[in-house]
């Protein structure tokens, strides 16, 4: 293995002397690029290109005779740039119809505790509640609720009951209207119990007691505070040293497809970078929403807007750059044998120079990052911009792709000379590339820790009926939109 080492090292070597040589007998000038332009006498032979969108890379390239490659690049974060003052709506909390069954569960719970022990004149005392059901609804598929619920042009929640007393039984038909008021979720509550009697008496005492305020009661008491639970943005993650990640409400009103899903739009809170207020997460726009799978319990879309949201904040807090230093890729390059033993140049903590930008891919997402880093060699320190890239693999399953890996792709280290941008290290750069597949699994597991980090565990308050825990999180996307499904449970503290 040494001597393999011992060989791949002279082989740079070679090429470092050899290009100099070639150099020196053509006559062929040092690639240096200063302020945009590169010296005359290379002018005609330098190659420059542009890639990328949002986080956009210019590449300088002159090739020598010999086969000799020596390319500069020069990072940059281009508009249209979101506002942290708008809030655009780029996720969406989607909430199945399969987590609203596990709701009827807690509420029926919660509605039969709120009346134990409840007796009412001319009715008696209370039994107990049966057959309660909570349904996403639309006013086209109950006509009949058209009265009781008014305007609901986004749709509603529908729940249904028989509270059973001694001397009658109750229908209760509760319904529940979202709607978006000061930053916050609320439910327009209507509510309607028959209480039916033959006797004119016991029916005017029936009215005077008003079962649609019973049941009134009841929605606002057990059934509002767990819906909140569940149909509002995901909750704050806390980043350390007092910082918060926040998603907030936005302008866009809720979803209701009737007995599916409902989905709710939010935000990526975000605030400027306080010494470079114009550095901001890049505005790529969203694609078309893509329904949900009928099985869905709890999902969150995340387009490519909330994405460059979340990586900017993520950027302007530092905890990027702390997630890179636990992860510790100089230590790793400067105690690899190879380098310990063979080269005497060692590097820094790599720091984020601009927030990394996801776009969105024919086969995936793409996630595109630069970097500052100080490279030493003796008493010599050079400053080393480096560019790279992370592909998101997805693989096709019946409903959606699901992430098959995270893989390493552009790599690309360029060196600083005074305000000139040169080549440096590029075959020591070529040669990390290519150990590309050694990064697979690392980074694969370092999303899925993150992801983890943020939404699995309890996301319930403790003064609300129902607790929301989340088991795990499986990632796809779909329409160029992260989905991220949740493995999520309702139960009662």
């Amino acid at each position: 293995m040494k001597g393999a080492a011992a060989i791949g090292a002279l082989v740079v070597a070679a090429h470092v002397a050899g290009f100099a040589a070639l150099a020196a007998r053509t006559g062929g000038d040092e690639l240096v690029v200063d302020h945009g332009r590169v010296p005359e006498s290379l002018a005609a032979r330098t190659e420059v290109s542009r890639d990328g969108i949002g986080l956009v890379r210019t590449r300088w390239t002159v090739r020598y005779r010999g086969g000799f490659v020596r390319e500069v690049g020069a990072t940059e974060l281009t508009g249209p740039l979101q506002d942290p003052a708008q809030h655009p709506c780029s996720g969406r909390v989607i909430v199945g119809q399969r987590l609203l069954d596990q709701l009827a569960g807690t509420m029926a719970h919660e509605i039969d505790a709120e009346l134990r022990g409840e007796s009412i004149f001319a009715v008696g005392d209370y039994q107990r509640l049966d057959g309660l059901s909570v349904r996403w609804a639309r006013l086209e598929a109950h006509a009949d609720d058209s009265k009781l619920v008014g305007d609901a042009p986004h749709g509603y929640v529908r729940a249904i009951a028989t509270v059973i007393f001694e001397r009658v039984s109750v229908p209760l038909v509760v319904t529940l209207v979202p709607e978006i008021k000061a930053n916050a979720m609320h439910f327009r509550i209507a509510a309607r119990a028959e209480l039916a009697f033959d006797n004119r008496v016991e029916q005017w005492l029936s009215d005077k007691l008003g079962g649609n305020k019973l049941a009134t009661r009841l929605a606002r008491r057990q059934i509002d505070d767990v819906l909140i639970t569940t149909l509002a943005p995901p909750p704050p993650f806390e980043l350390g040293d007092g910082q918060t990640l926040r998603f907030t409400y936005c302008d866009q009103p809720p979803e209701l497809a009737e007995g599916a899903w409902a989905a709710l739009p939010f935000a990526v809170a975000f605030e400027r970078l306080g010494r470079a207020p114009q550095i901001l997460p890049p505005k790529l726009g969203s694609g078309p929403r893509v329904t949900p799978r009928a099985d869905t319990a709890l999902a969150i879309d995340l387009d490519v807007d909330a994405l460059n949201a979340v990586l900017f904040e993520l950027w302007r807090t530092g905890y990027l750059d702390r997630r890179l230093a636990e992860v510790g890729l100089d230590r790793r390059f400067n105690g690899d044998p190879i380098v310990t033993e063979y080269l005497s140049i060692r590097m820094s903590p790599l720091r984020l120079a601009l927030p990394p930008v996801v776009t969105a891919t024919a086969s995936g997402l793409r996630l595109a990052a630069e970097a500052r880093v100080a490279i030493a060699d003796g008493a010599e320190t050079t400053t080393g911009d480096l560019y790279g890239t992370v592909a998101f693999g997805f693989a096709s399953s019946t409903d959606a792709p699901r992430l098959v890996g995270v893989d390493l792709g552009a790599l690309e280290l360029t060196c600083e000379r005074g305000s000139a941008l040169v080549p440096c290290y590029s075959d020591l750069v070529a040669a990390l590339r290519d150990r590309g597949d050694e990064f697979h699994g690392a980074l694969t597991s370092a999303f899925a820790d993150l992801l983890g980090d943020i939404f699995v565990g309890r996301l319930a308050n403790d003064q609300l009926p129902a607790e929301l825990f989340v088991r795990s999180v499986t990632p796809m996307v779909t329409s160029s939109t992260l989905r991220l499904e949740l493995d999520a449970t309702i139960s009662t503290p």
